[in-house]
Formats: C-alpha cells, sequence, structure tokens
C-alpha cells in the first residue's frame, strides 16, 4: 500500500511538532479574529456525528449554545443520552430551548442507516475487522459512509440556498500518504497498522472533498465543501487508538476547545465564506494537502477510480442491509 516514506513521515513530525501541537495553536490563534465565533445560529440546523465525545461533543455544544438545532447521531444511544443531559447542563445559564438538542442512534458501519439519516463518523481500529457485508471497518467508515452521507445530504442542502456547508474532520496523518486505489481493504498491509490504515482513508476523505467541489461547483448547487485538520487533541480516540501516542504527547497536545476551533469556524463563520470550495484547512487558513517533495499527489485518473469502487461497495453494502432486514422481518 501507499505507506509513509521516511522523508514524509519525518517532515510530517517536523510539521506536527511545531503547528499541530498546543504551542502551535497558542501562535497561530494570535491573529484569530476574536469576535469571528460570536454568531448567533437561531434557524440554522447542523448535524454533529460522534456528538458523545471528544471533538463532536464540543461542537455539538458550541452550536447548541449559539440556538442551532442540534442532531446528534450516536451509535450508542446510552453515551448520546448521557451527552445530551451533559450538554445541555453546561449550556443552562443560556436557557436554551431544549428541545433544539436532538438524539439520534445511527450506526455508519450499516449504510442504511446512512440513507434514513445524515451522518458523518471517524473510527481508527487497530484490528483488521469487518462490517456485516464484508468491508474492512476503517475504510467503512471513514471512506464509505462519509462519502455516502455526503451524496445522500446534497439535495437537501441545496434546498436551503447558497451558504450550505458541508464539513469533514480529516487528520494530518494523510500528509503521509499517497492515494491507493489498489488495496483499498489493505490486504497487503501486513502486519496490519490502524494508524497507517486511518491515514489512508483520511487522505480518502481529502481527496473525494476535493472531487466533490468540482464534481458540485458551489456557484451552482450552494453547498461548499470543506475539509479540515483539528490538530493533535487530546480525545478520547486519541487516549484509546494511539496509547504511546498519548503516553508521551499528552502535555503538548491541544485541549478539546482548541481543537474544535477550527471545525465551528468552517462551519459557521462570516470569514469562512471567502473559503473556496474544496479546501484544506488548518487553524483557520486554507493549507496544501502534501508536503514538501512528499510525492503523494495522486495520479491522473486514480479520484475517478475511487469513486467507482466506492459506488460498488456502497452497491453491495446497501444490498446486503436490506437482505439481512428482509431476512430477520421474514424469520421474526
Amino acid at each position: 500500500m501507499a505507506g509513509g516514506t521516511l522523508w514524509r513521515n519525518t517532515i510530517w513530525t517536523f510539521f506536527g511538532l511545531r503547528d499541530y501541537t498546543k504551542s502551535g495553536y497558542e501562535r497561530n490563534s494570535k491573529k484569530f479574529n476574536k469576535n469571528a465565533l460570536n454568531v448567533d445560529l437561531t434557524g440554522k440546523i447542523a448535524i454533529v456525528t460522534g456528538a458523545n465525545a471528544g471533538l463532536g461533543k464540543y461542537v455539538a455544544t458550541e452550536l447548541y449554545r449559539r440556538n442551532a438545532t442540534v442532531y446528534m447521531l450516536c451509535r450508542d444511544i446510552t453515551r448520546g443520552e448521557q451527552a445530551r443531559k451533559d450538554i445541555i447542563k453546561e449550556v443552562e445559564e443560556v436557557k436554551v430551548d431544549k428541545t433544539l438538542l436532538k438524539l439520534r442512534k445511527v450506526d455508519i458501519s450499516d449504510l442504511k442507516n446512512v440513507r434514513e439519516f445524515i451522518n458523518n463518523a471517524g473510527i481508527m481500529s487497530n484490528k483488521r475487522e469487518f462490517t456485516s457485508y464484508g468491508v474492512e471497518t476503517n475504510f467503512a467508515i471513514n471512506t464509505l459512509g462519509t462519502y455516502y452521507l455526503t451524496k445522500s445530504m446534497l439535495p437537501l442542502m441545496q434546498k436551503t440556498g447558497p451558504g450550505a456547508r458541508i464539513i469533514t474532520v480529516s487528520s494530518g496523518g494523510m500528509y503521509t500518504n499517497r492515494l491507493d486505489i489498489e488495496d483499498l481493504q489493505f490486504e497487503k498491509l501486513k502486519p496490519f497498522d490502524g494508524t497507517m490504515a486511518y491515514a489512508q482513508t483520511k487522505r480518502q476523505q481529502v481527496e473525494l472533498t476535493e472531487y466533490l467541489s468540482k464534481r458540485y461547483p458551489e456557484l451552482e448547487t450552494g453547498v461548499k465543501f470543506v475539509v479540515l485538520h483539528p490538530g493533535w487533541s487530546d480525545t478520547p480516540g486519541v487516549r484509546t487508538s494511539m496509547e504511546t501516542f498519548h503516553k508521551y504527547m499528552k502535555p503538548y497536545l491541544r485541549s478539546i476547545p482548541q481543537g474544535c476551533d477550527t471545525i465551528l469556524w468552517a462551519a459557521f463563520s462570516e470569514e469562512a465564506e471567502n473559503v473556496p470550495s474544496g479546501s484544506f484547512i488548518f487553524d483557520r487558513e486554507v493549507v496544501s494537502t502534501h508536503l514538501p517533495l512528499a510525492r503523494t499527489r495522486s495520479k491522473q485518473g486514480d479520484v475517478e477510480k475511487l469513486v467507482n469502487e466506492i459506488e460498488k461497495y456502497i452497491t453491495v453494502g446497501l444490498e446486503a442491509s436490506f437482505a439481512t432486514e428482509n431476512v430477520t422481518s421474514i424469520s421474526s
């Protein structure tokens, strides 16, 4: 597979230690407009996945605090309900209408659910595991689910008129990978490395965002596609999936509010209106999707091939999901 070369990993580590850490945020944030996030979102609708913990929970909290109607999409309804209670308590002094914060159970690994709801979740699985329809979990959730969600959202987003935004939270780990369409299921990745699989799916998210922005131009659809890197943040996912990294880097990691700053900025600030659709953002700035001399640019036609493969997987996944549902219904 297209793993990171020594040069890519070296230069990525250099930029990461300099920019992606807490000190990088503190330095870069000095030039931020402090009022950019002071926005009333009354009448706006936001859909946040993975909203029961980490970045997703904080984003849902801040959107709700600003009077947006927020749909929290979570795989675990019990944890989701606890998160909803936490958020309401967190902002109770603002006296926001509790009915604006809504909870839905959605498992993005089941594409049938993605058809019924709007979802966007992420995972870093350190074991090579598979969905019920036989697709490797990192690829199924980070790439298939995100792409299918975005495509499913488009008709609704276009009806809302100009100003609709689809935000995908990627990762700086994608810098270590070039798009690899020959091993989407990571069969050649031996021994299996969850971090590398995750990085490859994050590269796929970036390439797909660029593709969709060209396929559905903002001037024609009114929809802006943005993908971003939140920096190295101290989230539950990092603590559980990257234990060694977290152990040594914890003092230098960004807080969750720091990691969420650019997500919120991209989602509703007026400044982000000027960001071109398809852009990759870090710390409120459009940045390159490739490191110097890293040789990570895709081959001509590879993104289109990736889309074709994704469409095939989605068809198989939907057929398997509905077939299982029908069998269950008949037998029950």
